[in-house]
């Protein structure tokens, strides 16, 4: 909702060209601001839901390796889509279950060697670089088929 709005439109703005932004009139300042305070509520009542799942909380939950677990979700799914983390959180998860039962020794030296590995080969994370590889196939059945491939689809339709 945030993101289709024209506020979300502003941020992204902000976000590609924070001195175009501020060119044009808008206060950069305080939309980092807004999406800073929307993402510590977010936050917060997701911590809030967090502690009624579990059913208990201690320090450990804490660790740093909890949020280095989140980047590696974000990073195997792909940044920038909904569905690209989620699908990185269970990927990664299904992959510690397994890692954890085989070689539970192991287990982080394998989620760093995934993270270079997806750092390295698929930048764009796997939903990212799926969303690539459609388009880049679209190209290259164009350029087979012998067709411009600076051709827009409304110029293909009017032909």
């Amino acid at each position: 909702m945030v993101t289709g709005s024209h506020l979300g439109k502003l941020m992204i703005a902000v976000r590609d060209a924070e001195s175009r932004t501020r060119f044009i009139g808008y206060r950069p300042e305080h939309v980092k601001l807004f999406a800073f305070v929307l993402s510590a509520v977010m936050a917060g009542i997701a911590g809030a839901l967090y502690v009624p799942q579990v059913g208990i909380i201690n320090p450990g939950e804490f660790a740093p390796a909890n949020s280095i677990e989140v980047v590696v979700w974000t990073a195997v799914g792909g940044r920038g889509t909904i569905i690209g983390p989620i699908i990185g959180a269970l990927l990664v998860n299904a992959g510690k279950s397994w890692f954890t039962g085989v070689i539970p020794e192991f287990w982080l030296f394998a989620l760093g060697g995934l993270f270079v590995f997806v750092t390295l080969f698929l930048p764009k994370g796997i939903v990212g670089t799926i969303q690539s590889g459609w388009s880049g196939g679209r190209i290259f059945a164009r350029k087979k088929a012998g067709k411009d491939v600076s051709e827009t689809p409304t110029s293909q339709a009017a032909e």
